[in-house]
């Protein structure tokens, strides 16, 4: 299995441009993972069944798909999977230069949800489908505007998105490049940060406690109160996103060695907890990507 690298795509946006707008009608999807600069809001309709892609995040997507990537190395793509084959699918992309809010401008307290959505969007966010259907109504207009209303639908449609209170950060980390995590409590990031340096060695609950001066109940309600997540379920996804990026990138390793180097202990436990997460085993997880990146 030889090693591979990421198709990168140069976007037709003009330095000039705020943003760029593409609608598409289809019957297959063609493109390989991919990564590019631009920031990219896709909406895909009348493909469900179909497979979407995002950093180590693999997903079968509904009739309706809305995602937004703004991770310069974040690869990304979207496959045919369980799509019926004569189903006609709509497409319509919206690329935008990441310094379109320079100089400030996004630091102002009115773009705060916008500028928090931008960040968690680093890493991919899909959105729900309540939000989908808001975010068309002005994608609609949009596809039809032109000029300063063109802008004004723009910033209207970021703020759509940036309100929806259930979307879901995608992927874990991106496999090309290490993209920090941002908290907003400093506890939670110095625990993230601990996490992440220890990962690969046994972590006990009451070590991590301490490093936050809690006990341990009360370090674990605070954790599954801050981040949804016990912290066993912390640490794993850690521990998970470092195999998975390992999978892709050493292609020569066997799953195994993988695992016990990422701080696993127990090999029947990490296909386990792989599966769970990931939806495949760590062996199917290494052949899709082997099979969809594009070598150059």
């Amino acid at each position: 299995m030889e090693k591979f690298n990421v198709l990168s795509e140069i976007p037709p946006i003009a330095p000039e441009d705020s943003f760029v707008l593409f609608e598409r009608h289809k019957m297959d999807f063609t493109f390989p993972i991919h990564i590019h600069n631009e920031y990219e809001l896709n909406y895909v309709s009348g493909a469900k069944g179909a497979i979407r892609v995002v950093g180590d995040n693999i997903e079968e997507i509904g009739d309706r798909d809305l995602v937004l990537i703004t991770g310069d190395r974040l690869e990304h793509a979207w496959y045919n999977g369980h799509k019926p084959q004569d189903a006609e699918i709509t497409e319509i992309t919206i690329q935008f230069h990441p310094d379109l809010f320079s100089s400030g401008f996004i630091e102002k307290n009115q773009f705060y949800r916008i500028r928090k959505l931008l960040e968690a969007a680093r890493k991919g966010v899909a959105f729900s489908d309540e939000t989908i259907g808001k975010a068309y109504a002005v994608i609609s207009q949009l596809i039809e505007s032109k000029g300063f209303k063109s802008i004004l639908l723009f910033l209207e449609l970021l703020d759509v998105i940036a309100c929806d209170s259930e979307y879901r950060v995608l992927s874990q980390y991106s496999m090309s490049a290490d993209m920090p995590a941002q908290y907003d409590s400093r506890r939670v990031a110095r625990i993230m940060k601990y996490l992440n340096a220890n990962y690969s060695r046994d972590i006990t609950l009451e070590e991590v406690a301490s490093v936050v001066n809690m006990s341990i109940p009360t370090f674990s309600r605070f954790i599954r109160q801050r981040t949804g997540k016990s912290f066993v379920n912390c640490l794993n996804d850690i521990r998970i996103s470092v195999v998975s990026k390992r999978l892709i990138e050493e292609p020569t390793r066997t799953i195994s060695e993988i695992a016990f180097e990422s701080g696993f202990s127990n090999l029947s436990n990490f296909n386990r907890v792989f599966k769970k997460k990931k939806g495949m085993t760590p062996q199917e997880f290494r052949m899709f990507f082997f099979k969809r990146y594009m070598i150059i």
